[in-house]
């Protein structure tokens, strides 16, 4: 596979019009992980060099889902066949700047996944499900796409805010504003209507409703309340 993008296993996707910031690509100025100005860039980093470690072996089908610039895949490419999914053709592009040989780049949502059943020995799906109000689609369609026994890397932000505690720069400096990000489980108030932190029993329930066995999991973020649970879930 090459770093192209594909109409290949193509089935009809519906149209989702509140995705537009992700489609437009705005959202590479908002999502800026390795940026000095972020607040979880050690975490992120963490995260990403965890989810790369846990796919084994060489030669195996890889999906990325909402991987944006290849952040995951690229490093990922040089020992398996990636294909880089995300919502906006503009972080695709920055991908391909970068991308090499066994990557395959194709635009494509998580709730309808352009590719046959059974196809991937591995999916990620790294910071995604707090952008679906309803993950339950999303998981099921990751489930469809893995072989029986596939492996699903995946992570969900806590709902549990306390974490907010320790990342003072992410709370700012308003009391006020601090009141509304915890009743809102650690969502910051201008993306409430686009963020949905999970407990980590609705994370496992989702997972586990969707076909899928926890083999594995990792916290990211304060030891005392993670802000990220990532698990290592096995295809039923």
């Amino acid at each position: 596979m090459h770093a192209t993008e594909t109409t290949k296993h193509a089935r009809v996707m519906p149209q989702f019009a509140e995705t537009e910031l992700f489609t437009s690509g705005a959202y590479v100025e908002q999502f800026r992980p390795e940026a000095d100005s972020n607040p979880f860039r050690t975490e992120y980093e963490a995260k990403r060099s965890w989810v790369i470690d846990q796919v084994h072996g060489r030669g195996r089908r890889v999906l990325d889902v909402g991987g944006a610039m290849g952040r995951m895949a690229i490093p990922l490419s040089r020992n398996h066949d990636v294909t880089l999914c995300d919502l906006s053709p503009h972080m695709l592009d920055l991908a391909r700047g970068r991308a090499e040989d066994h990557i395959e780049l194709v635009v494509a949502d998580v709730r309808s996944l352009p590719f046959r059943d059974g196809y991937f020995d591995y999916a990620i799906c790294i910071d995604v499900m707090p952008h679906l109000a309803d993950p339950g689609p999303g998981v099921r369609e990751l489930r469809r796409v893995l072989r029986p026994g596939g492996t699903l890397i995946i992570d969900s932000t806590n709902a549990l805010s306390l974490w907010t505690l320790a990342y003072p720069r992410y709370l700012g400096r308003r009391p006020r504003r601090w009141v509304e990000i915890w009743r809102t489980g650690g969502v910051l108030p201008e993306w409430s209507t686009r963020v949905h932190h999970m407990r980590l029993k609705q994370f496992i329930e989702v997972l586990a409703e969707s076909g899928f066995r926890i083999q594995s999991r990792r916290n990211f973020g304060p030891v005392f309340c993670p802000k990220w649970h990532a698990v290592e879930a096995v295809a039923a």
